[in-house]
């Protein structure tokens, strides 16, 4: 199944708002594979972190999404991947030692 970009927008803002905190505290980003994003490249713990991806239409529509989140919520991108799925993520604690990326 896949969204539009209307239909992600709402599911991700009510993400936030479910799971709090700032947008800041957050990162967004697009990729043709959203799981090797989350858990291979940015590290986001599957089981402790909060995380969310959808599938939309095409890569314009995850554009949009992108665009609306970055420039107009500021919430930071966790990367200026390209693809159809956006990805969502919070940590929720960082762990001790380099097994994350710095995302600062």
């Amino acid at each position: 199944m896949v969204f539009s970009p209307q239909q992600v927008k709402f599911e991700f803002l009510s993400y936030i708002k479910e799971f709090g905190g700032k947008p800041a505290e957050w990162r967004v980003g697009c990729a043709d594979d959203p799981t090797q994003a989350l858990f291979a490249r940015h590290a986001v713990d599957e089981d402790s972190d909060i995380w969310l991806w959808k599938p939309t239409l095409s890569p314009a529509a995850a554009r949009i999404v992108f665009r609306y989140l970055t420039e107009q919520l500021h919430v930071p991108a966790a990367d200026e991947g390209t693809g159809r799925c956006l990805f969502l993520f919070k940590r929720i604690a960082e762990p001790e030692g380099p097994a994350r990326p710095n995302l600062a």
